[in-house]
């Protein structure tokens, strides 16, 4: 038997976007979550660094453990995020396991990287006018398309993360 047909073909751009845009849903739901229940602590009031100090930071970090622990959980136990399960996607290592929490890490780190790279790009080319910084907001987008790009150029159909990570994601029969 090859591998394809125990492991899966190699999952395309658009089934990947949207499990991604699935699962980012179900995390902005998380951190609503987190975020009501933090309100208590600021009277109510919004949670910045600048008017709530040490809290803001505070809240900040925890929105950031949340979304790596529902992904690291999801991933380390049996490579599926809910998204990824709605859309018949598995996230392996190249063995074929499901990654461990450093791989998680790696991966999480590195897609939360670019995808705030690519976030601050948007929003300032939102920005009315032309300017020598939406040139600049231009470039902060490069490494995500550059990442969806380099799964269609890379033969094994891996993103910058599978490779960092030696990971691969599968579509499932």
């Amino acid at each position: 038997m090859d591998e394809e047909s125990t492991q899966g073909t190699p999952a395309g751009v658009l089934r990947r976007l949207a499990a991604l845009l699935y699962d980012a849903l179900l995390l902005t739901a998380l951190l609503l979550i987190v975020t009501f229940a933090m309100l208590p602590f600021s009277d109510g009031e919004a949670i910045l660094t600048s008017t709530q100090g040490t809290l803001g930071h505070l809240y900040h970090v925890l929105l950031l453990v949340v979304a790596f622990a529902y992904f690291g959980i999801c991933w380390t136990r049996g490579g599926q995020t809910l998204g990824m399960k709605a859309w018949r996607i598995r996230l392996q290592t190249i063995d074929g396991r499901p990654p461990n929490w450093p791989d998680a890490l790696v991966r999480f780190t590195i897609g939360a990287a670019l995808g705030i790279m690519a976030a601050l790009g948007w929003w300032y080319l939102q920005t009315p006018g032309w300017s020598l910084s939406d040139l600049a907001a231009g470039l902060l987008l490069l490494p995500a398309l550059a990442n969806l790009a380099w799964i269609r150029l890379n033969g094994t159909r891996q993103t910058l993360q599978d490779l960092a990570g030696q990971m691969r994601v599968r579509r499932l029969p």
